[in-house]
């Protein structure tokens, strides 16, 4: 924030108390692509008042301050940490006071404060400073596994409607990259279908008069080497050698390999993705972040003008979120973004050879057609299975038919029945 303001031309003062000496947040801010040495001292100056903290008197603490601030002339001060001027006192009224009247200098010197404090949740609850400040900006992390994912929270800012919740973000060169979290939105109309999109495997498109309507969102669920990530590249392929864009975001295999998977069965997904029709981005579920996924997710869409997208496979979003809710806000706002801009989705789920998971039920609520592969012993052979379980306002085949994976042939026909004529 100093350094944004500094590049606009405001002075900005930063203040640094007991926590961070000043020769050392020097060192660390030239490791960040925004540091700019000719800025230092001219327009971010840093200062120490480690001095008049030794002190313990707080009337020469506010001296010291009104001192910088005439001297500087910033627009912004922050104070890092707030928190260790806290410390030296030993009554909550006299630090109340002392941070109202600071608080009233800043009004009168035309400056905004940005105070840096270490608060435990039951400060933030308690502390004066929380009850007089303006806004609060809250950055706290989780432990997911063998990640941690950091968040930020604005809880309060006032005179201002700002977006509530957590939010993801990121420390690297840049300074903090966040990944505002997605929000469905709750009235309006989703993107009116127009067309059909077709896969090609011989037989599914007559299973659903047409095959899958665009602008919708549909769920390909099945367990284990079902079929479900070639289904999805059946509609994948059509819509790319129809002259769309598609986007393809696999977390399970790479484009080498899904391009290879497919020649088999005469698919020339390599020859797609030379031509820019088939863009395929792999991401390793071991380390997902699942909001800087739904923003990268949705700017690649956006970049390519992408009409089609395929998640291959949710069931990986959910292995990575523990918490089942952030998972199911995160399908619900992203499929609810991409129906409101025209764009399909497809995704696929894993599910056990007896049901779908917990997940998948969820998702299905807001999915508008369901097509469910699976297996079936016939005469001592497991036979894949297809069978159609939901399209909304489109009349499907409800029979179970046989998907029939034998490369070069991969096709769906009626399902075969036991020899001694028992279904």
């Amino acid at each position: 924030m100093a350094w944004a303001n500094a590049r606009h031309g405001d002075n900005t003062l930063y203040i640094g108390t007991l926590s961070e000496p000043t020769v050392k947040m020097l060192r660390f801010s030239q490791t960040l692509d925004y540091f700019d040495p000719a800025l230092v001292d001219r327009k971010v100056v840093y200062v120490d008042l480690s001095g008049a903290l030794r002190s313990g008197d707080p009337d020469a603490i506010l001296a010291e301050v009104n001192r910088l601030v005439t001297e500087y002339r910033p627009k912004l001060v922050v104070i890092d940490s707030f928190k260790a001027i806290q410390d030296m006192f030993q009554d909550d009224f006299a630090f109340r006071v002392f941070t109202t009247t600071l608080s009233v200098r800043f009004s009168i010197w035309e400056a905004t404060a940005l105070l840096v404090g270490e608060y435990t949740d039951e400060e933030i609850r308690q502390r004066p400073e929380f009850a007089i400040a303006d806004g609060i900006i809250y950055l706290h992390g989780t432990e997911e596994g063998l990640r941690q994912d950091r968040l930020l929270r604005i809880m309060k800012m006032r005179g201002t409607s700002f977006f509530g919740g957590d939010h993801g973000f990121e420390i690297n060169s840049d300074g903090i990259t966040l990944y505002p979290r997605m929000r469905p939105v709750v009235a309006g109309e989703y993107a009116t279908p127009t067309r059909r999109l077709s896969s090609v495997i011989g037989g599914i498109n007559d299973m659903m008069d047409g095959g899958l309507s665009d602008s919708t969102s549909s769920l390909i669920t099945g367990s284990t080497g079902s079929g479900k990530t070639l289904l999805a590249l059946s509609f994948a392929v059509g819509e790319a050698q129809a002259g769309r864009q598609l986007l393809y975001v696999s977390l399970e295999e790479s484009a080498n390999q899904l391009a290879r998977n497919c020649s088999a069965f005469g698919w020339d997904v390599a020859g797609l993705i030379d031509s820019g029709k088939f863009t395929i981005m792999h991401i390793s579920p071991s380390e997902l972040n699942i909001d800087r996924h739904a923003v990268i997710v949705k700017d690649r869409a956006l970049e390519i003008g992408a009409s089609t997208v395929v998640i291959d496979s949710i069931s990986s979003f959910e292995a990575a979120v523990p918490a089942l809710a952030k998972y199911q806000d995160y399908l619900w706002a992203i499929n609810d973004h991409f129906k409101r801009a025209g764009i399909t989705t497809i995704m696929t789920s894993e599910s056990a050879p007896e049901g779908r998971t917990e997940a998948a039920r969820h998702v299905s609520l807001f999915a508008d057609a369901i097509i469910n592969v699976g297996f079936v012993e016939v005469d001592d052979r497991l036979t894949r299975t297809i069978r159609i379980v939901k399209v909304r306002g489109s009349k499907y085949d409800t029979n179970a038919r046989e998907l029939i994976i034998d490369a070069p042939r991969v096709l769906v026909s009626a399902m075969r029945r036991p020899a001694d004529g028992n279904s």
